[in-house]
């Protein structure tokens, strides 16, 4: 049997602890490539809304969302009367991106939006419920623009 001595083992334990403090100290250089970034920027640097619905008696109504950085985003819903007085109610909830590629966000309870088109005048995607090859699953193609009162 060979016999090594316990410094030389200790030497060696030490040492294998200070590269693993020493690595997890290096300071990661960003986090999210330009690409990403871009992504990022046009879904949260706009108040995105579907087109205003109308009814008979003169009431529009209009889902805008607002997403920020954190993960999180406000769903927000513009009710405007026949007299013209809006009525504003907001729900703040979680989102993030399902994907390395970003191309699908997740809002939790099997809940997806899968981008088509994303620039700066249109965010067009499918709104899906449910995962692909589920039965019971739907998809909804939906273009949101830019908020404009």
């Amino acid at each position: 049997l060979c016999k090594v001595p316990i410094d030389f083992l200790m030497k060696k334990v030490i040492l294998a602890i200070l590269i693993i403090t020493l690595q997890s100290c290096i300071e990661k250089e960003g986090y999210y490539n330009d690409g990403q970034n871009k992504i990022i920027s046009l879904i949260c640097d706009t108040i995105w809304c579907r087109d205003k619905i109308n009814n008979e008696n003169g009431t529009t109504y209009q889902d805008a969302y607002n997403f920020n950085e954190d993960g999180t985003y406000e769903h927000i819903i513009i009710t405007t009367d026949s007299e013209g007085t809006e009525h504003i109610n907001k729900t703040t909830r979680q989102w993030s991106f399902y994907d390395p590629a970003f191309n699908t966000i997740y809002f939790g309870n099997k809940h997806y939006w899968d981008i088509d088109r994303l620039n700066k005048e249109q965010f067009s995607f499918y709104d899906r419920s449910g995962e692909f090859g589920e039965i019971g699953m739907s998809r909804e193609y939906v273009t949101l623009k830019p908020y404009a009162k």
